[in-house]
């Protein structure tokens, strides 16, 4: 599915004159890929501002250039509520890690789009350390998540100024909103809600085999857009 993923982000960046750089090798030291993000604290030097998306993103056409709406001072991203039983239970479980500090959901974000300062960088290497010196404890964890609720222990653990993007920012639970349908009282347009009014597609929370569908669907559906 990530191939479709691609295919909006390289036309997009190459739109807006940004550098997309695709991490598509597993350092070797981690029991599963998804920890290869936090090398952004090596990969993200030399830039003033950071993206980080996961391969299960699409981004439209025509969205806006984020990094000219944010600044290097805050770390942003969209507040993820979609699940409160599932977030209630991944925080009390790493709770632990982060006695001291008590978790603002209403300040925790989602961790497959993120947008930064170069300031912010350390951050990341000091959540990997984190998971190299803790990982047989992290993996024994079942359930929540890898690194999305570690990282916002450790986003607000050490007071991160976190500014809220707008949904549209990063929509997630696609599904759940039922915004793959149209509107069928207006049936001369049938474009998907989710392409109408977002610019970034998460296509997370359902099986992975239905991903790739949706994906290549989504892909097939916008693909003449991307010229």
């Amino acid at each position: 599915y990530a191939q479709y993923s691609i295919k909006t982000w390289e036309y997009w960046c190459a739109k807006n004159d940004i550098d997309f750089l695709i991490m598509d090798e597993n350092s070797g030291n981690f029991d599963f890929p998804i920890w290869n993000k936090e090398l952004i604290y090596k990969f993200g030097q030399g830039y003033d501002k950071i993206g980080i998306v996961d391969s299960d993103t699409m981004i439209r056409w025509d969205a806006p250039n984020i990094f000219d709406a944010i600044d290097e001072e805050r770390f942003y991203g969209v507040n993820d509520l979609c699940d409160l039983n599932w977030l209630r239970d991944s925080i009390k479980d790493r709770q632990k890690f982060f006695p001291e500090t008590k978790m603002d959901i209403f300040k925790y974000i989602n961790a497959g789009v993120l947008f930064f300062g170069k300031k912010h960088l350390p951050l990341f290497e000091k959540l990997l350390n984190f998971y190299l010196e803790n990982r047989d404890e992290i993996h024994a964890i079942k359930g929540g998540g890898k690194e999305q609720t570690l990282l916002n222990f450790v986003l607000q653990s050490n007071q991160t100024e976190i500014e809220l993007l707008d949904p549209c920012w990063n929509l997630l639970s696609i599904h759940k909103k039922n915004m793959f349908q149209h509107n069928w009282q207006l049936n001369t347009n049938q474009t998907p809600y989710f392409i109408n009014y977002a610019y970034i597609w998460h296509m997370t929370g359902f099986p992975i085999e239905q991903r790739v569908q949706i994906m290549r669907e989504t892909w097939e559906f916008t693909k003449d857009q991307y010229v």
